[in-house]
């Protein structure tokens, strides 16, 4: 054996043998947990809705929207759900197939439907297709072989309402009184205000508001979690207890749940057999309830340049408290240059800044002009989270966006 990999593979057994996780997928953002603590009545409202598509003899569809802030379990109870109700349906022998999408990469109705298409169509990539070739090819399918979607429709606020209002459109094409095409629409409140501008309200059956979680709900799934990721005594009382604490004042249990992870990868580089108070104040200063993790992965190229403009800007010297449209886009070019990528017209960059907008990543705002004359202008900056660390991780995805592009 190489001694490099041997080296290596003394490294990772090392690593193994010494971990303070009992198994670190559950602190991961991706995990489904079998409990949803706290949601129960949710849950229950949710299996109320979709059981209906359980008739075998009459194929329906139910378009739901689950609306509320991050960190509240919209993402996880809608994978739970459909994951059972797709186990369930096989039980029955009702051919339902479940797709879950993220507008953060899929950000058109075109660019969904050619990823059913091409999940559905093992010969066929989507591309050279109008929308409604695809519409009717998945349709014709469905009613072919007597399936039933249940498409999730994660972050929809990057859409349009007309698109999702076009997606459910679908079922026009099945025969009068029937349909076999569902959607689950994740939202924030205020993107669904905006998005209800359509006709889309009138089609949603159920709509389910998650509220923030209490202290109380917080304690009960942070303990639930602390329990299947960490070996006993690793995280004592009075340490969860602290974070708890500071997820509460955010009531996002994700954050919480960061932090955990965060702590215990703390606690592995330090070789430590427990998470001491120490590693959650750090963990703390490294987590951002504002951002998923794994935001920046999901970016365009051109979209990180954007923000790293920005962040650079924002953090220079003592830090800018903001930066301007003007100034924002010279740094993107001056790093498109750097990057070898083309850079974009000035319009093109405000859309870019609007979609960063979006996300939560960076905060635009109009204001009056700051000498007192007639007018305004927009100005852009961070709220929270340290223009450094929004640098960091910008350019630890820039790296990886090029070098798959070499690969």
């Amino acid at each position: 054996m190489d001694s490099n990999i041997e080296s290596l593979t003394n490294l990772f057994e090392k690593y193994t043998a010494d971990s303070v996780f009992k198994d670190r997928v559950t602190l991961t953002p991706e995990y489904v947990p079998d409990e949803m603590p706290g949601r129960e009545d949710e849950q229950n409202r949710m299996v109320e809705a979709l059981s209906i598509l359980l008739d075998p003899f009459r194929p329906v569809a139910v378009n739901i929207a689950i609306i509320g802030p991050a960190g509240v379990g919209k993402t996880t109870l809608a994978k739970r759900i459909t994951k059972d109700l797709h186990s369930y349906a096989q039980t029955m022998n009702i051919n339902l197939d479940t797709h879950y999408v993220n507008c953060h990469s899929f950000r058109t109705k075109t660019s969904i439907l050619r990823r059913l298409v091409t999940d559905g169509f093992s010969n066929i990539q989507g591309r050279g297709f109008s929308d409604e070739e695809m519409m009717e090819m998945l349709a014709k399918k469905l009613m072919r072989e007597n399936k039933r979607i249940v498409l999730t429709i994660d972050e929809a606020g990057m859409l349009k309402g007309e698109d999702i209002l076009g997606l459910i459109h679908m079922n026009e094409l099945f025969p009068p009184g029937e349909g076999r095409f569902s959607t689950i629409i994740i939202t924030r409140r205020q993107q669904w205000s905006l998005m209800l501008n359509t006709h889309l309200s009138g089609r949603v059956q159920d709509q389910i508001n998650m509220p923030r979680y209490t202290r109380e709900q917080l304690k009960t799934i942070l303990e639930y979690r602390a329990r299947l990721g960490f070996f006993a005594g690793v995280l004592n009382d009075e340490v969860l207890e602290m974070i708890i604490d500071i997820a509460a004042t955010t009531g996002n249990a994700r954050h919480g749940i960061e932090i955990m992870l965060r702590c215990g990868m703390i606690a592995n580089a330090k070789k430590s057999s427990v998470i001491t108070p120490e590693f959650v104040r750090a963990a703390k200063n490294e987590v951002y309830p504002e951002l998923r993790p794994d935001v920046f992965n999901d970016l365009k190229i051109n979209e990180l340049l954007v923000a790293l403009a920005i962040a650079t800007i924002l953090s220079k010297g003592g830090g800018a408290v903001h930066t301007t449209i003007n100034e924002a886009y010279q740094v993107y070019k001056m790093y498109c240059e750097t990057y070898n990528v083309k850079g974009q017209s000035k319009a093109t960059f405000r859309i870019y800044l609007d979609n960063l907008t979006q996300l939560g990543i960076v905060v635009s705002q109009v204001k009056p002009m700051p000498d007192g004359s007639r007018g305004r202008r927009s100005i852009i900056t961070l709220h929270d989270i340290p223009a450094i660390i929004v640098k960091e991780r910008v350019e630890e995805a820039i790296k990886r966006k090029l070098k798959e592009r070499m690969n």
